[in-house]
């Protein structure tokens, strides 16, 4: 458990910043949330994303990813190039997002601006980078579960396991973004409601894609626990970075030690990371829609933190044959 450690943290950090980002790219679209808000998130998940990075060339790298006899050795030199371009590309967003005296809604015009949405050269310019920015998120994410879709437990289901990178990505980085936002109601309570309810939408189908590809991709962890029990790993690893990585290899025929059992974190991870943000989510969400931002911005504080926990456990389940 503890040898998987850091490429669970790794993946999360990495669904945190993703889905962050985009659903802030989403909102800048849309025209309907703060200048201030924009500029003060976009600049917290640039360095996110940049720490996530340093993260994954120190814990997550390809030399390292390569040790691992169960991942997909054919994706895991593509993994480094798509996530430098996600954090490459929001330099410019943030940039041509300070130039932009005009982003956002103004707060005493917030209901004429959302209806014609400015075009001007900034705009399209920061738009397109933003556009960029996510495609390369989502290419990091492909590649990702790619690398690790052979712990699926069938072709079928490695399918499944794909789109539970995506599902949650933005699960999490809705959530992330959504609950900064309803800080934001507190200073500018005349804000529209929308921009908090599609955001507090897109978590809510997050969460629902997640369970309907748990459950179609089958059980995951177990597969990777028989694979790993059948197959001898005894090989040192051969040199550089490697080598001084993975100091210790654990024997075949060892294995792994839990406080619980996989199936009994299996349901915690159920409890907490679907059924308590579903139902806290579904609540935040009538919160926002009757305009009791206060109330809302505190369920989306406990959904934060379900989301969080549960796809760290889900991670480290889905990691644990390795």
């Amino acid at each position: 458990m503890l040898e998987t450690l850091p490429l669970v943290l790794f993946i999360v950090m990495a669904e945190v910043s993703i889905g962050s980002f985009t659903v802030l790219v989403l909102l800048d679209w849309r025209n309907e949330v703060k200048r201030g808000f924009l500029i003060s998130y976009a600049l917290i998940y640039l360095c996110l994303t940049g720490l996530t990075y340093l993260f994954q060339q120190s814990y997550a790298s390809p030399a390292l990813l390569a040790t691992y006899p169960l991942l997909d050795k054919a994706w895991v030199g593509y993994q480094t190039l798509p996530l430098l371009l996600f954090f490459l590309l929001m330099i410019p967003y943030n940039l041509l997002l300070l130039l932009d005296k005009k982003a956002g809604v103004e707060q005493k015009k917030e209901d004429v601006q959302s209806a014609a949405v400015r075009l001007s050269t900034v705009r399209l310019m920061r738009l397109v980078i933003g556009g960029l920015s996510v495609a390369a998120g989502l290419a990091t994410l492909l590649v990702m579960a790619m690398i690790f879709r052979p712990l699926a437990a069938t072709n079928f289901a490695s399918v499944f396991t794909v789109a539970s990178f995506f599902a949650a990505s933005l699960a999490l980085g809705g959530v992330l973004t959504a609950m900064w936002l309803g800080h934001w109601y507190l200073v500018t309570p005349a804000l529209s409601e929308k921009p908090l309810q599609f955001a507090t939408t897109l978590v809510l189908l997050g969460v629902l894609a997640q369970v309907i590809f748990v459950v179609f991709a089958g059980p995951s962890t177990m597969h990777a626990n028989q694979q790993a029990t059948s197959t001898t790993v005894v090989a040192a690893p051969s040199s550089g970075a490697s080598a001084t990585s993975r100091e210790f290899v654990k024997p075949a025929d060892v294995p792994s030690v839990t406080p619980l059992s996989p199936d009994a974190i299996g349901w915690v991870r159920i409890l907490v990371g679907f059924i308590m943000p579903l139902v806290l989510g579904g609540l935040a969400w009538k919160l926002i829609r009757d305009r009791s931002f206060q109330s809302a911005t505190g369920m989306l504080y406990l959904v934060v933190v379900c989301t969080l926990a549960g796809e760290a456990m889900g991670r480290g389940l889905f990691l644990v044959g390795l």
